[in-house]
Protein backbone atom coordinates (compact mmCIF):
# COMPACT_ATOMS: atom_id res chain seq x y z
CA UNK A 1 0.00 0.00 0.00
CA UNK A 2 1.21 3.49 -0.77
CA UNK A 3 0.72 6.85 0.86
CA UNK A 4 0.24 9.67 -1.66
CA UNK A 5 1.55 13.07 -0.55
CA UNK A 6 5.34 13.25 -0.41
CA UNK A 7 5.60 9.47 -0.85
CA UNK A 8 4.53 9.40 -4.49
CA UNK A 9 3.59 13.02 -5.21
CA UNK A 10 5.72 16.13 -4.65
CA UNK A 11 2.85 17.91 -2.97
CA UNK A 12 3.52 18.76 0.67
CA UNK A 13 5.01 22.15 -0.17
CA UNK A 14 1.98 22.97 -2.32
CA UNK A 15 -0.46 22.11 0.46
CA UNK A 16 1.62 24.35 2.73
CA UNK A 17 1.27 27.23 0.26
CA UNK A 18 -2.48 26.61 -0.09
CA UNK A 19 -3.01 26.69 3.67
CA UNK A 20 -0.93 29.87 4.02
CA UNK A 21 -2.94 31.50 1.24
CA UNK A 22 -6.21 30.53 2.93
CA UNK A 23 -5.08 32.16 6.18
CA UNK A 24 -4.04 35.35 4.39
CA UNK A 25 -7.26 35.61 2.39
CA UNK A 26 -9.60 34.87 5.30
CA UNK A 27 -8.13 36.92 8.15
CA UNK A 28 -5.90 34.29 9.74
CA UNK A 29 -2.69 36.24 9.18
CA UNK A 30 0.81 34.93 8.48
CA UNK A 31 1.88 32.04 10.71
CA UNK A 32 4.12 29.65 8.76
CA UNK A 33 4.95 27.62 11.87
CA UNK A 34 1.28 26.97 12.58
CA UNK A 35 0.74 25.94 8.97
CA UNK A 36 3.74 23.62 9.02
CA UNK A 37 2.22 21.91 12.05
CA UNK A 38 -0.81 20.99 9.93
CA UNK A 39 1.20 18.70 7.65
CA UNK A 40 0.24 15.10 8.24
CA UNK A 41 -2.59 16.07 10.57
CA UNK A 42 -6.19 14.95 10.22
CA UNK A 43 -7.92 18.14 11.40
CA UNK A 44 -6.25 20.80 9.28
CA UNK A 45 -9.62 22.15 8.16
CA UNK A 46 -10.70 22.76 11.76
CA UNK A 47 -7.37 24.39 12.58
CA UNK A 48 -7.60 26.75 9.61
CA UNK A 49 -11.22 27.59 10.33
CA UNK A 50 -10.40 28.29 13.97
CA UNK A 51 -7.59 30.66 12.99
CA UNK A 52 -9.69 32.47 10.39
CA UNK A 53 -13.16 32.46 11.92
CA UNK A 54 -14.59 30.47 9.02
CA UNK A 55 -16.29 27.07 8.86
CA UNK A 56 -14.25 23.85 8.61
CA UNK A 57 -16.31 22.82 5.60
CA UNK A 58 -15.40 26.05 3.83
CA UNK A 59 -11.67 25.62 4.53
CA UNK A 60 -11.85 22.00 3.40
CA UNK A 61 -13.61 22.79 0.12
CA UNK A 62 -11.52 25.83 -0.82
CA UNK A 63 -8.20 24.13 -0.10
CA UNK A 64 -9.21 20.90 -1.82
CA UNK A 65 -10.21 22.86 -4.93
CA UNK A 66 -6.85 24.64 -4.86
CA UNK A 67 -4.95 21.35 -4.60
CA UNK A 68 -6.88 19.87 -7.53
CA UNK A 69 -6.12 22.99 -9.54
CA UNK A 70 -2.43 22.53 -8.67
CA UNK A 71 -2.62 19.01 -10.11
CA UNK A 72 -4.16 20.25 -13.34
CA UNK A 73 -1.64 23.08 -13.75
CA UNK A 74 1.36 20.85 -13.03
CA UNK A 75 2.34 22.38 -9.69
CA UNK A 76 1.85 18.94 -8.14
CA UNK A 77 3.60 16.12 -9.94
CA UNK A 78 5.10 12.73 -9.25
CA UNK A 79 8.34 12.34 -7.38
CA UNK A 80 11.13 10.89 -9.50
CA UNK A 81 10.67 7.13 -10.11
CA UNK A 82 7.43 7.03 -8.10
CA UNK A 83 5.36 5.69 -10.98
CA UNK A 84 7.95 2.99 -11.65
CA UNK A 85 7.77 2.00 -7.97
CA UNK A 86 4.00 1.60 -8.06
CA UNK A 87 4.11 -0.23 -11.38
CA UNK A 88 6.74 -2.64 -10.08
CA UNK A 89 4.53 -3.53 -7.14
CA UNK A 90 1.42 -3.85 -9.31
CA UNK A 91 3.06 -6.46 -11.54
CA UNK A 92 3.37 -8.71 -8.49
CA UNK A 93 0.48 -7.96 -6.10
CA UNK A 94 -2.73 -5.91 -5.82
CA UNK A 95 -1.95 -2.32 -4.88
CA UNK A 96 -3.91 0.25 -2.84
CA UNK A 97 -3.52 3.95 -2.14
CA UNK A 98 -4.07 4.81 1.53
CA UNK A 99 -4.15 8.58 2.02
CA UNK A 100 -5.30 10.98 4.72
CA UNK A 101 -6.05 13.62 2.07
CA UNK A 102 -9.50 14.65 0.75
CA UNK A 103 -11.23 12.10 -1.45
CA UNK A 104 -11.74 14.43 -4.43
CA UNK A 105 -8.07 15.30 -4.41
CA UNK A 106 -6.87 11.72 -4.01
CA UNK A 107 -9.06 10.50 -6.86
CA UNK A 108 -7.95 13.41 -9.06
CA UNK A 109 -4.28 12.76 -8.26
CA UNK A 110 -4.57 9.06 -9.07
CA UNK A 111 -5.93 9.95 -12.50
CA UNK A 112 -3.74 12.96 -13.27
CA UNK A 113 -0.50 11.29 -12.19
CA UNK A 114 -1.09 8.02 -14.03
CA UNK A 115 -1.48 5.91 -10.90
CA UNK A 116 -5.09 4.78 -11.32
CA UNK A 117 -4.43 1.96 -13.76
CA UNK A 118 -2.11 0.30 -11.24
CA UNK A 119 -4.50 0.53 -8.27
CA UNK A 120 -7.02 -2.02 -7.03
CA UNK A 121 -8.31 0.16 -4.17
CA UNK A 122 -8.18 3.74 -2.90
CA UNK A 123 -8.77 4.94 0.67
CA UNK A 124 -9.05 8.62 1.60
CA UNK A 125 -9.92 10.71 4.64
CA UNK A 126 -13.69 10.42 4.16
CA UNK A 127 -13.59 6.63 4.17
CA UNK A 128 -12.59 6.27 7.83
CA UNK A 129 -13.69 7.68 11.19
CA UNK A 130 -10.08 8.08 12.34
CA UNK A 131 -7.27 9.12 10.03
CA UNK A 132 -3.51 8.62 10.38
CA UNK A 133 -1.76 8.06 12.78
CA UNK A 134 -4.65 5.72 13.64
CA UNK A 135 -4.39 2.44 11.70
CA UNK A 136 -7.88 2.76 10.19
CA UNK A 137 -6.89 3.84 6.64
CA UNK A 138 -4.50 0.93 6.28
CA UNK A 139 -6.88 -1.57 7.84
CA UNK A 140 -9.62 -0.51 5.44
CA UNK A 141 -7.26 -0.67 2.47
CA UNK A 142 -6.26 -4.22 3.39
CA UNK A 143 -9.91 -5.16 3.77
CA UNK A 144 -10.72 -3.73 0.34
CA UNK A 145 -7.93 -5.85 -1.11
CA UNK A 146 -9.29 -8.88 0.72
CA UNK A 147 -6.10 -9.51 2.67
CA UNK A 148 -5.01 -9.49 6.29
CA UNK A 149 -2.77 -6.60 7.37
CA UNK A 150 0.10 -8.92 8.19
CA UNK A 151 0.22 -9.88 4.51
CA UNK A 152 0.64 -6.27 3.38
CA UNK A 153 3.53 -3.87 2.85
CA UNK A 154 3.01 -0.15 3.43
CA UNK A 155 5.23 2.49 1.82
CA UNK A 156 5.31 5.77 3.78
CA UNK A 157 7.30 8.99 4.18
CA UNK A 158 5.89 10.64 7.31
CA UNK A 159 5.83 9.99 11.04
CA UNK A 160 2.03 9.83 11.13
CA UNK A 161 1.92 7.41 8.21
CA UNK A 162 4.63 5.13 9.57
CA UNK A 163 2.86 5.00 12.93
CA UNK A 164 -0.44 4.19 11.23
CA UNK A 165 0.94 1.37 9.11
CA UNK A 166 2.88 -0.10 12.02
CA UNK A 167 -0.20 0.05 14.25
CA UNK A 168 -2.11 -1.81 11.54
CA UNK A 169 0.41 -4.65 11.79
CA UNK A 170 1.93 -4.18 8.35
CA UNK A 171 5.49 -4.43 7.12
CA UNK A 172 6.63 -0.83 6.64
CA UNK A 173 9.01 0.46 3.98
CA UNK A 174 9.95 4.04 4.87
CA UNK A 175 11.08 6.58 2.29
CA UNK A 176 11.69 9.38 4.82
CA UNK A 177 10.50 12.85 3.91
CA UNK A 178 13.40 15.19 3.28
CA UNK A 179 11.30 18.21 4.26
CA UNK A 180 9.88 16.82 7.51
CA UNK A 181 11.95 13.71 8.30
CA UNK A 182 10.51 11.36 10.92
CA UNK A 183 12.35 11.10 14.22
CA UNK A 184 14.62 8.15 14.84
CA UNK A 185 12.19 6.38 17.17
CA UNK A 186 9.52 6.50 14.47
CA UNK A 187 11.86 5.28 11.73
CA UNK A 188 12.70 2.37 14.01
CA UNK A 189 9.13 1.14 13.48
CA UNK A 190 9.86 0.60 9.79
CA UNK A 191 11.36 -2.74 8.90
CA UNK A 192 12.90 -1.34 5.73
CA UNK A 193 14.13 2.03 4.49
CA UNK A 194 15.12 3.60 1.18
CA UNK A 195 16.34 7.14 0.47
CA UNK A 196 14.09 7.68 -2.56
CA UNK A 197 11.51 5.97 -4.76
CA UNK A 198 14.09 4.73 -7.25
CA UNK A 199 16.10 3.00 -4.54
CA UNK A 200 12.88 1.63 -3.03
CA UNK A 201 12.06 -0.39 -6.16
CA UNK A 202 14.69 -3.01 -5.42
CA UNK A 203 13.88 -3.04 -1.72
CA UNK A 204 10.16 -3.49 -2.30
CA UNK A 205 10.71 -6.16 -4.94
CA UNK A 206 12.91 -8.05 -2.49
CA UNK A 207 10.30 -7.79 0.28
CA UNK A 208 7.56 -9.08 -1.99
CA UNK A 209 9.74 -11.95 -3.17
CA UNK A 210 11.06 -12.98 0.25
CA UNK A 211 7.97 -12.50 2.42
CA UNK A 212 5.45 -13.18 -0.32
CA UNK A 213 2.77 -10.82 0.98
CA UNK A 214 -0.34 -10.65 -1.16
CA UNK A 215 -0.74 -6.89 -1.38
CA UNK A 216 1.15 -3.64 -1.35
CA UNK A 217 -0.73 -0.79 0.29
Amino acid sequence: MFDLDDTLAASGHVWHEIWLSYRREHGGGEDPAAVTALIGGADWDHALAGACGTRPGHAYAVCTDAAIDALHTGRIGLLEDALDLVAAAATRVPVALASAAPRRYVEAAARALGLREHLTAIVSDQDVARSKPAPDPYLLAADRLGEGPARCVAVEDSATGIRAAHAAGMTVLAIPSRIHPPAGDVLALAGYRAPAAGAAIGVLTSILREEQPLCST
